[in-house]
């Protein structure tokens, strides 16, 4: 049984998390209470999360990966053995959710900016550039 690894990554809003694992392709199951997260032989596990990629969009001997809300931000709970294979790079997280974090705050009617332009680098870096309308 693999171990599941904590990993900090200080994301707080609902709603740019769940988008960023939308573009990387899950569709994430989301509880108002942390529920169990499920182990590859499908017994639940001891660890919690609000926000559940379930094991079956992870791979066929994979364990759920969760997000659970502690102190205000999200807490990565993903097992040690899908830590390589799960699409969840720390780094790659949070630079897609500080896109549509950005994206979220300009979009809203009173604000006063606007979006200038938004590129992706040949190394997958993402540049975004917001002007005063």
């Amino acid at each position: 049984m693999s171990e599941y690894c904590q990993v900090d990554i200080g994301l707080k809003d609902q709603d740019c998390l769940v988008k960023t694992l939308e573009e990387l392709g899950y569709k994430p199951q989301i509880h108002a209470k942390a529920v169990p997260l499920v182990g590859y032989m499908g017994k639940k596990r001891k660890q919690k999360a609000h926000i559940v990629i379930p094991r079956s969009q992870v791979g066929s001997a994979s364990n759920d990966v969760g997000f659970e809300l502690v102190n205000g931000e999200y807490v990565l709970r993903v097992s040690q053995y899908d830590q390589g294979k799960a699409k969840l790079r720390p780094n790659q997280l949070k630079q897609l959710y500080a896109k549509h974090k950005v994206e979220k705050t300009i979009s809203g009617k009173a604000t006063k900016y606007r979006l200038k332009s938004k590129t992706v680098d040949a190394d997958g870096r993402i540049r975004i550039k917001v002007a005063i309308r």
